[in-house]
């Protein structure tokens, strides 16, 4: 069944109106082809949509219904440009986001807030993956933006979003745990074994801490990728860990942190990054926001130190 819109509208106007007359000079006509209009829905539809009345014309039970459909037809209609105008623009749409674990901590709730404070209609996916599955993931278009470790591999497009500290997990009944502790620890003071990250899923944490700690003291450490591992592993009194500032929100009971001397402090860095080759339009904007945020505060989004 084929009808138009000039139907819709013409049927609109005179069940608004309930007058033929009223409705044509409503929609700019005359009233002879406003009728032939209505009579041609009503053999299409094989409905009677309005008893003609000597004083105008009245909407029957079947026009009610069909009424309600136009108007909400035409309100899509309506709607539709500029619908489509904002999701060209980015300011509608999904984007897909991926994490890091530890990024979790770091700078995830930073982003979902300029996500809600500056594109509140765009909906976000999210996704934990650890940085090397991030690259695949968006080199295959599979997620719009990763909060990943560096380095990024070429053919990615990036920004620094957060920098933070490095500080020492020991276990609470570690002698260092009960130290003055506004005093700085040195490495060369934890005798224990470190706990470390593993090079297949932590390697850009894993080669700064074997590069402070000494690669012979990191390798003979229990390995984990994942934090929560190392702090359960801490707390059990098998060694110390250097963590990311952030992750001393967790508040893990039987582990105390330390900070670290000037001369071993170190920092890690956390990188938005995406495909030149993206097509969505609100992986632009973000991406923009992002950039002003960082730009306009004088610093990393979530820059963390003491």
């Amino acid at each position: 069944m084929n009808l138009s819109l000039q139907q819709l509208r013409g049927f609109v106007a005179v069940a608004e109106e309930q007058h033929f007359g009223r409705a044509a000079a409503r929609l700019n006509m005359t009233q002879p082809p406003l009728t032939r209009q209505i009579q041609a829905l009503e053999r299409a539809l094989d409905v009677v949509l309005f008893e003609r009345t000597g004083r105008g014309a009245r909407i029957t039970a079947a026009g009610r219904v069909f009424l309600d459909h136009c108007h909400r037809v035409l309100a899509l209609l309506d709607a539709a440009p500029t619908a489509t105008r904002r999701a060209a623009e980015g300011r509608t749409g999904t984007l897909r986001l991926a994490f890091t674990a530890i990024g979790a901590y770091a700078i995830l709730a930073d982003v979902l807030d300029l996500v809600k404070r500056h594109l509140p209609d765009v909906t976000v996916e999210l996704t934990e993956l650890v940085s090397p599955d991030q690259f695949a993931a968006l080199s295959e278009l599979r997620i719009d933006l990763g909060l990943v470790r560096p380095p990024i591999p070429e053919g990615y497009a990036s920004l620094l979003v957060h920098s933070e500290d490095l500080v020492l997990a020991v276990p609470s009944g570690h002698p260092l745990a009960h130290a003055d502790g506004d005093t700085p620890v040195a490495l060369t003071d934890v005798a224990d074994d470190y706990i470390g990250y593993s090079p297949e899923g932590s390697r850009y944490l894993h080669d700064i801490c074997a590069a402070m700690i000494g690669v012979d003291r990191y390798a003979v450490s229990q390995l984990t990728s994942q934090v929560p591992t190392m702090l359960a592993l801490v707390r059990a009194g098998l060694g110390c860990a250097l963590i990311p500032r952030s992750i001393m929100t967790m508040g893990v009971h039987g582990v105390r942190y330390r900070e670290l001397a000037p001369a071993d402090a170190h920092s890690v860095t956390l990188h938005a990054c995406w495909s030149p080759d993206s097509p969505n339009p609100a992986l632009q904007r973000l991406v923009d926001v992002l950039g002003q945020e960082r730009s306009g505060g004088g610093c990393e989004i979530g820059h963390m130190r003491r």
